[in-house]
């Protein structure tokens, strides 16, 4: 063997340690471990059924990309629905106030990536909805806007009571129908699986948790149909009538405890 083959040989070796962590690298997937905050925020709004959550996400290993999160929601009874998220938020810092409740700064993120580091907790507040509902209910509300503007430019919208009337139309009436139909939540127990998406591979296991919704519940949210039906013509208000001042609406929502 001359001096060549031992040079050869040597720097083989040197490189032996970046090659034997780039394959570690490769081959080895991350586990991601899923924490949650036990009182999800369950509503139903102009959005349709919503099931909002505050999760931790831990990635062990390597870091990883999440390009989706759902979560499938299955009632006793058999129905069984999947909610993809929306969007979701971080709380950056509270402001202290002497004169009443904290205010709370946050940051909200579109529904594209979220990185995951390891060792590195990612927090954030997650808004999950049932994007079905949205499908249907933008068909049948861009055919009521478009109604909307046929009236408004014919002359016929001058009054809130013209813009009251609309209810009678064929569709306003079909709009108000799916929104009374989209409303899926009903008394009992619910069984609830996170799951995540992502380009790479990776180990998630898929647990299960549990809430239940009393009738009660389900009365104080069946609330929130007639006030999206009333946010539906307070914005149709606001489009036509000049200095229109709309109505706060107090929207309904439920916290269930959620369990392992």
């Amino acid at each position: 063997m001359n001096a060549i083959d031992w040079v050869a040989i040597i720097g083989a070796a040197a490189w032996a340690p970046q090659i034997f962590t780039w394959l570690y690298q490769f081959i080895t997937k991350p586990k991601i471990t899923l924490y949650l905050h036990t009182k999800p925020e369950i509503g139903y709004t102009s959005l349709g059924p919503i099931f909002n959550v505050s999760l931790a996400l831990l990635s062990e290993k390597k870091g990883i990309t999440l390009n989706n999160f759902s979560v499938s929601i299955k009632h006793e009874s058999g129905a069984s629905y999947t909610f993809d998220w929306d969007g979701l938020s971080e709380d950056l810092s509270e402001i202290q106030n002497p004169l009443g409740q904290p205010t709370s700064v946050k940051k909200t993120y579109l529904p594209l990536v979220v990185r995951v580091l390891p060792l590195n907790v990612a927090q954030a507040f997650v808004r999950y909805q049932y994007k079905s509902f949205k499908e249907k209910f933008g068909q049948k509300l861009q055919a009521a806007e478009n109604k909307l503007q046929l009236l408004r430019n014919a002359g016929k919208l001058k009054t809130e009571q013209d813009i009251d009337a609309l209810a009678s139309e064929q569709e306003f009436s079909e709009l108000v129908k799916l929104i009374h139909s989209e409303f899926i939540w009903i008394a009992g127990k619910y069984t609830v699986v996170f799951d995540f998406q992502s380009p790479d591979r990776f180990k998630y296991k898929k647990d299960k948790y549990t809430f239940s919704l009393s009738q009660d519940n389900i009365d104080e949210l069946r609330k929130n149909i007639d006030n999206i039906k009333l946010n539906t013509m307070q914005t149709a208000k606001a489009i036509v009538l000049q200095n229109y001042k709309a109505k706060e609406i107090s929207w309904k929502w439920m916290y269930p405890e959620l369990r392992k």
